[in-house]
């Protein structure tokens, strides 16, 4: 028997996540024999994730495999994947905002690109999306800085801020802001059930849902939610149906399986007051709209990043259920306070009408990164075999 490969990777904090970060010349395989490694590493399918460094969460089985841009000295490109827990997947369809953030020190660390002090630029092309991140990275002595007093909900203490800007966002997948042309429309299922959504496309594509008609106060916490398992279901199947509608899937059957993270969905309300999962009180006055997304058929222990990025896109479009529910300040101004089950994440986006349609400038988050480990990650040399499907 062979002994293991070793592949060279870290991990990262990136917002509310947590990443395996590759070289690209460090897995230089096709997607199958990638997805086949990653896999491994993560120690899926398996509920746990005990035979791998998964985290057993959404949140924590994702990676990034990133390279230096060509004859862009201060550029990046990233690859995202979603790697499924009790599934042989890794979804290559969409991006992770909050891993987004930690990009740019990865790249830095690794010297792919020059430190700047006291910020570094880095442009960040996203491979899945097509679109471009304009990542501002506080650096020291050459390295990105993770230490500071910027504190954002659902991470304990504080760090550096890092901030995002998502240039022109929209379309990410579809190419359109809208992706079937209308603001909201109406999803019916099998049983007769309807419901109201808003499919609108920045930085992920995300299917908006109205809380109420769902039975929801829309100030659920996580754990709440996942007791609902009805809820849970229909949201599944609502998301099923909006994906076939995007033409991820050719059937709505399929989308659980062959596309689990794309769309993303979510249940919205109004401003209410509600309790953080950390107890905290959120006033109904400190916030624009309240959400609630899922990913990977679980309800987000906190916020998504380019969910925040569609949020705030999605508000700024008339007729849209974020239009709506949110805020006429958060309308006019484009700031938005988005409130999730650890607190408030806040978004600025940039919008202006052109021949009648909204057009998305840029929306900005700010998130927090730190570099936890880097080491190498052991792989049975039977993955290997296949090797010699290299991408060109």
């Amino acid at each position: 028997m062979s002994e293991p490969r070793a592949v060279r990777c870290a991990i990262y904090r990136g917002g509310t996540s947590r990443g395996i970060f590759f070289r690209e010349n460090d897995l230089p395989y096709s997607q199958a024999i990638r997805s086949q490694i990653l896999l491994s590493i993560f120690g899926s399918p398996d509920k746990r994730q005990i035979n791998g460094l998964g985290g057993a969460t959404s949140v924590t089985s994702k990676a990034v495999i990133v390279e230096p841009s060509p004859g862009h000295a201060s550029g990046v490109q990233m690859l995202f994947g979603q790697v499924s827990i009790d599934s042989p997947i890794v979804d290559w369809g969409g991006t992770c905002g909050n891993l987004t953030t930690a990009v740019g020190p990865f790249a830095i660390d690794q010297g792919m690109i020059p430190a700047v002090e006291p910020v570094t630029e880095v442009s960040i092309y996203n491979v899945n999306t097509g679109k471009r991140v304009l990542a501002r990275v506080p650096v020291r002595d050459g390295r990105a800085l993770s230490e500071g007093d910027y504190a954002i909900p659902g991470v304990p203490g504080t760090g550096t801020r890092i901030d995002l800007e998502f240039l022109q966002p929209a379309g990410a997948f579809s190419g359109r802001l809208l992706p079937t042309g209308a603001p909201r429309e109406c999803i019916q299922l099998e049983d007769g059930r309807s419901f109201t959504v808003s499919i609108v496309d920045a930085g992920n594509p995300v299917v908006f849902c109205y809380a109420p008609e769902l039975n929801l106060r829309g100030t659920e916490l996580p754990a709440e939610l996942r007791s609902r398992r009805d809820v849970v279901q229909t949201l599944e199947t609502i998301r099923s149906i909006a994906c076939e509608r995007l033409g991820i899937v050719a059937s709505r059957a399929d989308a659980t399986q062959k596309s689990p993270g794309l769309p993303k969905i979510g249940v919205f309300s109004l401003p209410a007051p509600y309790q953080t999962m950390n107890a905290d009180r959120i006033n109904a006055d400190e916030v624009d709209i309240v959400g609630r997304l899922l990913t990977m058929q679980t309800p987000h222990p906190s916020y998504m990043g380019t969910g925040a990025i569609c949020t705030g896109a999605a508000a700024m479009v008339e007729g849209t259920i974020a239009n709506e529910l949110c805020t006429a300040a958060a309308r006019k101004s484009g700031a938005m306070r988005i409130g999730h089950p650890q607190g408030v994440m806040e978004v600025s986006v940039k919008a202006a009408k052109q021949n009648g349609s909204v057009q998305i400038a840029s929306a900005t988050i700010s998130r927090t990164a730190r570099r936890i480990m880097e080491g190498v990650a052991y792989v049975p040399a039977n993955l290997f075999i296949a090797a010699g499907e290299r991408k060109d």
